[in-house]
């Protein structure tokens, strides 16, 4: 019998080849893309889930408010709460302080010297805390020795090549440091304890080296120097209560920093991806809320391309109402009627299921272009066989269930009556159809203006043709590193092919290092009621050079020096309690240790993140020589042969360190690559489910003509033109599309302010982005319409009328 069904089945298929073609695509798209999409949400579920205590594992945050708004959130904190969940919270099992190093720090070994970011001053008990396997070496080694570094496997076959690294010296510059009787000491020397395998994707953390922190006597005197700037992880007992953590947080908040508008909370290790975008994150983490979008995409394909499948089914067995009629007539059996449609539906999906693995195949190495996950791989491994058969048997079940109970409990008479009845049924199906295709066009529109929003803002400083080049940071004892800068800036203002030079110890697009932590304010106000501030060095021409736009008071000049003046940005501003910037214009500020500088000029405030954050509170200060980063705007007519004479004379200036340069815009945009990448992801599959939609409207029509082929005839032969043909198959489109932009426009309102939410900066949702998914849908469905249409009109009013053959259009 199972023989005989497929059969039919291949018989179907062969004589409906447009039902079968149009069928089996949707379905192999909705397979396709509930498979790839469910398996990106199996990966970005995984994030820090493979560390044997994830779900023991949390990492304390801190809000900073002011007169309870909250003006920053940060993922960093300050070291003293790490101290005293340590000495003071006995739920804690263990206490993990990260702290990542600053700019400019460079890693050699013999002859070998390059810059490496990424470099991690980490406790001893990182390794309780994280699994990361070693290839060589062990923590219990890395533990045991002075100013020792775990180095990952890729860094260390760049610096060693195929040498064991394990044992031996290498010089970190940049790195830590401690004062001493002669002054600052730096901490150059180490020794490589182990080697671990490259970290893995789906882990909130970022790092390529591992400096321990047992660098020091007093760990907790030295930290408590570096402001909010340490990562704080608490490792509870298996039986430990989140609560109890955050309670203690809570009374550290108020007992350690009363009056300062900070605030503490816990977050599990395994939530960390997609539920914190905070300032100081290692790397751009996820969002669940675009997740739970793209989910819903993947099924609403799903469940479109299964609504085709029932209209056609449908629309199929009531123009096989003889056979069926046949069938009964020679005593099949409901159940047996009930078999053999079921089976269709479960070969039809088979069928669709290849093809949906062939999808993937085809479209995996561009989607990994995309998200640098191999969603293969991700599919086959990691998102389990179970869960595979379950999306395909939902398919086989939506699709195949309905098609066959209608078709197994009618009698002859009734399927041979049942086109205008299956018409009623396939209206609300296409006003569901039609209102997704709305929603997708209308979020699609929504998130492309939020983007170009976002790329197409003024910064706030000028960005183009900026070159920069890393500062130097190995030191000679044959010349002042300071001096021999400043001489290499002066050569550079020489060259023709230079428009300007400036320097700074920050770049735009990236974490300020300089934090002052609750002791900046105006020198009326109390230590209380100082707030969090950003700060950092530049020289006198950074101003002018990014045009920055000076609201009130003046630029740094040559007379300018050290920290007796400070520039601020309209932000500070305002938190330091200026009504207005000419205001601040020659009052003072309490300011690090024993300064209390005058405020000589506030800036307008420019986006040191993307739109995504808010504006920071920045203090300026004439760095006596800011060496972190050279700002060189270049003529970019001559940018191949200035880059090679820029390297000659870097070398000849600063023998012994590397000459790194990197485009100012290009850094400052790789912000909006992950919301770049989403929009493409998001924009791919949303064309898949207004394609899916659009064929299943076109089925109908397709339907409906050779239903109504022989009305058609009649009314062609009675004088009837291309527009009464139109309005024949078009019959009840309009409401149906008023229907649904009904239903997905408040949706596209709602939901898209929800998702705007994460944006400081956004766009309002205008009624362009509401009225014109309807509009473009409604030319669609208007075309798809008209090529159905033509089709009948073109099609010989003779032959309509003939009795005969299956009564619909010759195919």
């Amino acid at each position: 019998m199972l023989r005989h069904y497929i059969k039919t089945s291949i018989r179907g298929i062969k004589f409906h080849p447009f039902y079968s073609i149009v069928s089996i695509f949707g379905l192999s798209v909705g397979l396709a893309s509930c498979l790839l999409i469910f398996s990106f949400w199996s990966y970005e579920k995984s994030y820090d889930k493979f560390h044997s205590h994830s779900d023991q594992i949390y990492r304390v945050s801190e809000l900073k408010s002011l007169e309870n708004e909250v003006i920053s959130a940060s993922a960093s904190t300050y070291s003293r709460v790490g101290e005293k969940i340590r000495n003071d919270f006995a739920g804690a099992e263990a206490v993990l302080r990260i702290h990542p190093l600053a700019q400019n720090t460079s890693i050699q070994f013999e002859e070998t010297i390059f810059q490496q970011d990424g470099i991690l001053g980490v406790e001893n008990g990182f390794f309780d805390f994280f699994d990361f396997e070693f290839i060589a070496g062990s923590a219990s080694n890395w533990k045991n020795t002075p100013q020792s570094v775990i180095l990952t496997e890729s860094l260390a076959l760049k610096l060693f090549g195929k040498t064991d690294p394990v044992g031996k010296p290498i010089i970190i510059n940049g790195a830590y440091g401690a004062y001493g009787a002669d002054g600052y000491e730096e901490f150059k020397n180490y020794t490589v304890a182990g080697i671990i395998q490259d970290i893995p994707g789906n882990t909130h953390l970022e790092f390529s080296a591992l400096i321990s922190l047992n660098l020091y006597n007093n760990p907790d005197q030295e930290f408590s120097n570096w402001g909010n700037s340490l990562y704080t992880y608490v490792k509870l007992p298996k039986n430990g209560n989140q609560a109890d953590l955050d309670e203690a947080l809570g009374q550290i908040a108020t007992e350690t920093f009363p009056d300062s508008g900070l605030q503490f909370y816990s977050l599990g290790l395994e939530d960390i991806h997609l539920k914190s975008s905070l300032l100081n994150e290692f790397k751009s983490n996820g969002s669940e809320q675009a997740l739970y979008l793209l989910a819903a995409l993947a099924v609403l394909i799903l469940v479109i391309a299964g609504c085709n499948y029932v209209n056609f089914a449908t629309a199929r067995a009531i123009q096989r109402h003889k056979e069926i009629g046949l069938r009964k007539i020679f005593w099949a059996r409901k159940y047996q009627l009930f078999e053999q449609l079921f089976t269709e539906a479960i070969f039809v999906n088979l069928i669709a299921t290849v093809l949906a693995f062939l999808l993937i195949a085809l479209v995996n190495p561009f989607l990994f272009s995309l998200t640098n996950i191999d969603l293969l791989h991700e599919m086959i491994f990691n998102l389990g066989i179970g869960y595979q058969l379950a999306i395909i048997a939902a398919a086989v079940l939506f699709s195949g269930l309905y098609p066959a109970w209608l078709v197994s409990k009618s009698s002859y008479q009734s399927l041979s009556s049942k086109s205008q009845s299956q018409l009623k049924i396939q209206r609300p199906i296409v006003v569901f159809q039609f209102a997704i295709s709305i929603f997708v066009i209308g979020f699609t529109l929504l998130i492309s203006a939020q983007l170009r929003f976002m790329q197409e803002s003024n910064a706030g400083l000028e960005l183009e043709k900026t070159l920069v080049l890393n500062g130097p940071s190995v030191e000679n004892s044959e010349f002042d590193l300071g001096q021999r800068l400043g001489s290499f800036q002066s050569s550079l203002k020489t060259d023709s092919r230079i428009k300007g030079v400036s320097a700074a110890n920050f770049i735009p697009g990236k974490l300020i290092s300089g934090n002052a932590e609750g002791y900046v304010r105006r020198l009326s106000v109390p230590e209380e009621e100082a707030n969090n501030y950003s700060f950092t060095q530049i020289d006198e021409d950074f101003i002018p050079e990014f045009k920055l736009e000076i609201l009130a008071g003046r630029g740094f000049n040559n007379a300018s020096s050290g920290q007796e003046t400070v520039i601020i940005n309209e932000e500070a501003s305002k938190l330091l309690g200026f009504e207005s910037p000419e205001d601040a214009i020659g009052q003072r500020i309490h300011y690090r240790r024993n300064s209390t500088p005058e405020i000589i000029g506030v800036i307008k405030n420019f986006h040191q993140f993307s739109l995504r954050e808010a504006y920071q509170p920045i203090i300026f200060e004439k760095g006596k020589q800011p060496d972190s980063y050279l700002y060189l705007k270049f003529n970019s007519s001559s940018e191949t042969a200035l880059l090679s004479d820029l390297k000659a004379s870097w070398e000849q200036a600063f023998p012994g360190n590397p000459f790194n340069y990197f485009y100012l815009d290009e850094f400052y945009n790789q912000q909006y690559q992950q919301d770049q990448n989403f929009f493409q992801v998001f924009q791919i599959f949303s064309g898949l489910a207004i394609l899916v939609a659009s064929l299943g409207f076109f089925g109908l029509t397709f339907f409906l003509a050779t239903t109504k082929v022989k009305e058609i005839g009649i009314r062609k032969t009675l004088g009837a033109e291309f527009k009464d043909v139109v309005a024949i198959l078009g019959k009840g489109t309009v409401p149906s599309l008023l229907i649904a932009g009904l239903i997905s426009i408040p949706c596209i309102y709602f939901l898209g302010n929800s998702w705007l939410q994460d944006y400081a900066f956004r766009i309002a949702i205008g009624w362009w982005v509401l009225l014109l998914p309807l509009i473009l849908f409604g030319l669609l469905t208007l075309f798809i319409i008209q090529i159905q249409a033509l089709r009948s009109y073109r099609a010989n009013p003779i032959d309509a009328l003939q009795e005969g053959g299956n009564g619909t259009l010759s195919r």
